[in-house]
């Protein structure tokens, strides 16, 4: 098996380990991790002691090591006391400049194990292309996936340089060009900023929607309330971005007097199969920093701030911009909102509406790579359980991508793809383990980490 230079990374190759082993088959090798936590992205119960054969950049077959043979050939890496996850998938990116720098970002998605990754609105005709080369199977590359340019309305929110249809038959077209860029998503930003009579009119809405169905492409949209996340659904939308607790635009960051989703609501999104990213971390970020400066000792998220937004990284240092954010007046008003948000997360997982996980990366606070972690502890902290967060991050997210539950990656069963993290503790103990990461592999391959910190 061809490797990305594969330097020490604290895995034993070895032959030993404890409990009976099903009988070496003869095939051809590839490689065997023997020995650790499986956590499969499914949601079953982890096996304790497991084996997970991989060959020519997929996943030849994975359970307990009782019942799971080892190749005669394979080269086996004893992982005992580490834990294998499937590679983590982010719905909600948007990266930054040229291919240069998003080549950097990329390193640092790969280095926290974010193999997957859906660009949501921001990318130009040329970016897309970029954006295509990398979903073309290149191990050096996070797999990706594209909106485009998404859809406002002028002087809407995001509008300038996005595509802002005045008409039903200017937004068909606009869906037009950009599914003839090859994207995969069509985004469209329908929230009250930076008023509430500048959302897209509910008629151009469901003309973007229908255009971008009979036309292959999946539509997506950003909402903040529910009346909006209910006509979408309508008019046959199935993911939704943010939550329908108001956190942005006017009365951003104040508590709203009934924050929970409708019993309709609900029923709806259940049965239409909805599935909700709720981005918790665009809330939290501009204050996380502030309360947490300790975080920013870790080089490799110094990194990751440094691929897209130095400005950002200098801000947080200075322990005076620290203070103005932590002693502001209603600061506490604006913690208590985003505790509403997660309990929006918790209400509409807890009533069985797919939650998937994605974090707004490039965003300002939001690194690439880092936040996804960062997401996955939010979950928890609202309520998940970290196999809930792990699956939302994972088989979930890879459920979305086209086509549309017919992913051969998210999960580490036979067949799929192997994208995945060996780490070094167990994130079912505690979710913030995932970011105690031993190896990532990309494509069957392992991935070189230490680029992300040598890189200028």
């Amino acid at each position: 098996m061809r490797r990305l230079h594969v330097l020490a990374f604290g895995l034993a190759l070895t032959l030993t380990g404890c409990g009976e082993s099903a009988a070496p088959v003869v095939e051809p090798g590839g490689l065997a991790l023997v020995g650790g936590q499986l956590i499969d992205g499914t949601g079953a119960a982890p096996v304790a002691d497991s084996v997970v054969v991989i060959r020519d950049g997929r996943i030849a077959r994975a359970g307990s090591r009782g019942a799971t043979a080892v190749p005669a050939g394979a080269e086996v890496i004893d992982v005992t006391g580490k834990t294998i996850i499937p590679g983590l998938v982010n719905l909600h990116v948007h990266y930054r400049e040229g291919p240069e720098e998003i080549q950097r970002q990329f390193q640092s998605q790969l280095y926290y194990g974010v193999t997957t990754a859906r660009s949501i609105g921001s990318d130009s005709p040329e970016r897309v292309a970029f954006l295509l080369e990398a979903n073309a199977g290149r191990p050096d590359f996070p797999r990706a996936y594209t909106a485009g340019l998404g859809f406002s309305r002028p002087g809407g929110f995001n509008a300038a340089g996005r595509n802002a249809p005045e008409t039903e038959e200017e937004a068909r077209a606009l869906v037009r060009d950009q599914i003839a860029l090859g994207v995969h998503f069509i985004k469209m930003w329908v929230n009250a900023v930076p008023e509430p009579g500048l959302k897209i009119v509910p008629e151009i809405r469901t003309a973007i929607i229908d255009e971008a169905i009979q036309n292959g492409a999946i539509p997506v949209a950003h909402i903040d309330d529910e009346v909006d996340g209910r006509q979408l659904v309508e008019a046959g939308l199935r993911d939704l971005l943010h939550s329908t607790v108001l956190t942005f635009g006017p009365g951003a960051g104040v508590p709203v007097d009934d924050p929970d989703p409708s019993q309709e609501f609900i029923q709806m999104c259940l049965d239409n199969g909805v599935s909700f990213t709720p981005t918790l971390s665009i809330v939290q970020g501009n204050w996380h920093f502030a309360e947490h400066p300790e975080l920013l000792d870790d080089p490799a998220l110094r990194a990751a701030f440094d691929t897209y937004n130095p400005d950002a990284l200098a801000g947080w240092d200075d322990p005076a911009r620290r203070a103005g954010v932590v002693d502001a007046p209603g600061f506490e008003d604006r913690k208590a909102a985003f505790r509403q948000v997660q309990d929006f997360v918790k209400t509409m997982h807890d009533a069985g509406v797919k939650i998937a996980l994605g974090n707004d990366a490039g965003t300002p606070n939001v690194p690439f790579g880092w936040g996804m972690h960062h997401e996955m502890e939010l979950y928890v902290e609202a309520g998940l359980t970290p196999m809930d967060a792990i699956v939302a991050a994972t088989a979930t997210g890879a459920g979305q991508m086209p086509p549309v539950g017919e992913a051969d990656f998210g999960t580490l069963e036979a067949g799929k793809v192997a994208d995945l993290l060996v780490l070094n503790a167990d994130p079912l103990v505690d979710i913030r383990n995932t970011l105690d990461i031993d190896q990532v592999m990309r494509l069957g391959e392992w991935v070189e980490r230490g680029g992300v910190l040598s890189t200028p």
